[in-house]
């Protein structure tokens, strides 16, 4: 007799197996990848290099992730938080955000990625498959510039809601609350043969037919082998803060996106020389027409997921919104951010996937655009930073701020309490002119204000319920979750 517990596993999986190609298909297959979170800060390699980035990224892999990274720094890297540990490459991706009630906004705690690693032979010469890809190989997927449907069939969201049914989207779905959110995509599957990297990513293409995994090359393009890639985010009060309420266009990409059009992610490469093609040779059996069942080739670097791996690299010097609301999405008008060492930071990173904030003395927090079209400057530095939230615990951070120009404060949600506003000692604050209260629509007022000076304040963070590593999101219908997995350093096949 089948339990009502196996009844449900089984028909999720039937629900698994009629989704789109995007979806959890093993055909090509050769290996998989589950990581830890490494880091998630304002910095991108391969599009600017050496410089702050336009928006905030989720990383995964390579402990040696930095603003100005090539292969060679990335296969110096100590560790990885893959499970496949000759792999010492970073991927990133947009961070996901939702965005409070009262205009604030909490970055979502995510379970890490995915990858798959695929040799899909339909539109390829079969006595020479596969182009072996320089060391220094870099490329983008997606478009952060679309703001329609993916036209390659690239880019898709995997939602499963309350009732453990699994849907596939092309942009994030607003009909229905998702338990699990899971931006995807696949990368471009064609090189041009020359080129390491191009700036406008042109050295690589997808398939011209819209089938992105096995599809025709453009003329001129050769093969390489195929990645997929899953971010995945359980959304549970413990991933996103106290007092979450689900609601239509909560969920908004680090880049301002609230559709998820322009989901995109990043690769740079720092497998040993040549792996992922001889891979293919040293796994595929000709004889058969298929790959061998664990290829020693692969279960060689094989081991559990190492969430103990250590950023080392580089970090902003902001808060991006871990277990605290910010007032906006961090990036600025006039950019004060700036690229500091990890070593030097004393922090800000991920450890087995709990992620905390940047808390040195010269941590910038970036401001709401009503203050920004004020005239004031987009962010505001803070000093003298003393300590951080603890995981399961509270911490009292003492703040100098020597002036800032007039502001505005947005209402508070009452379920919120790690909002910014709601976290003001007020007896401490110095004389305020100019109060005006107009009711918002959200319990709280929303209060204009003029502050000439402050004197130090003290601001009391709240840890969130689920800080403990020992502590899981909740689960959909009591199904082991996609992060135990991960966090047992089981593969998902």
């Amino acid at each position: 007799m089948i339990s009502p517990r196996n009844a449900l596993a089984i028909i999720l999986l039937m629900a698994i197996s009629h989704l789109p190609s995007t979806q959890a298909v093993y055909v090509d297959l050769l290996f998989t990848e589950d990581f830890f979170p490494l880091i998630n800060t304002r910095l991108d390699p391969l599009v600017t290099p050496g410089k702050v980035s336009t928006h905030v990224h989720h990383v995964v892999g390579g402990s040696a992730f930095s603003a100005d990274q090539t292969y060679q720094s990335s296969r110096d890297a100590k560790c990885t938080t893959s499970n496949l540990s000759c792999d010492l490459s970073n991927y990133w991706a947009p961070q996901l955000y939702y965005k409070w009630k009262n205009g604030t906004f909490t970055a979502i705690t995510g379970d890490g990625m995915s990858t798959y690693w695929k040799y899909p032979l339909t539109n390829t010469d079969r006595s020479d498959p596969f182009a072996e890809i320089p060391d220094d190989f870099r490329m983008l997927g997606g478009d952060i510039n679309r703001n329609d449907v993916d036209p390659y069939k690239a880019v898709s969201f995997l939602c499963i809601d309350k009732e453990g049914v699994y849907g596939a989207y092309e942009h994030m779905p607003t009909d229905r609350e998702c338990l699990v959110l899971r931006p995807q995509l696949h990368f471009p599957e064609c090189w041009n043969g020359v080129d390491a990297y191009k700036a406008d990513n042109s050295h690589v293409a997808y398939p011209v037919d819209a089938v992105p995994e096995g599809g025709k090359c453009p003329e001129g393009y050769k093969k390489i082998p195929h990645v997929f890639l899953e971010s995945t985010y359980h959304i549970t009060p413990e991933n996103v803060g106290e007092g979450y309420e689900w609601y239509p266009g909560c969920f908004v990409l680090a880049n301002g996106d609230y559709h998820g059009y322009s989901f995109h992610a990043d690769w740079l490469i720092g497998f040993p020389h040549n792996f992922l093609t001889d891979a293919f040779h040293e796994c595929y059996d000709t004889n058969l027409g298929e790959f061998i069942k664990d290829c020693s080739y692969i279960q060689q670097y094989r081991g559990n997921l190492n969430g103990d791996c250590i950023a080392e690299g580089d970090v902003v010097n902001e808060l991006v919104g871990q277990h605290a609301a910010i007032p906006a999405l961090p990036a600025g008008y006039v950019e004060r951010a700036a690229i500091v060492k990890v070593s030097e930071a004393g922090g800000w990173y991920c450890v087995r996937g709990d992620c905390t904030d940047y808390h040195g003395s010269d941590v910038v927090v970036s401001r709401s655009s009503d203050e920004a079209s004020s005239g004031a400057t987009s962010e505001s530095t803070i000093h003298s930073v003393t300590s951080i939230p603890a995981p399961g615990g509270n911490l009292e951070t003492t703040i100098s701020i020597p002036s800032i120009p007039p502001i505005t404060l947005l209402p508070i949600a009452p379920s919120i309490p790690q909002s910014p506003d709601a976290l003001i000692d007020t007896a401490s604050t110095s004389t305020i002119y100019s109060v005006t209260s107009p009711p918002a629509s959200e319990g709280g007022l929303e209060t204009s204000m003029s502050i000439p000076s402050i004197p130090p304040i003290t601001i009391t963070p709240t840890a969130p319920s689920q800080a403990s590593p020992a502590v899981e999101p909740a689960i959909p219908h009591g199904l082991e979750s996609h992060l135990n997995y991960r966090r047992s350093g089981k593969r998902r096949m």
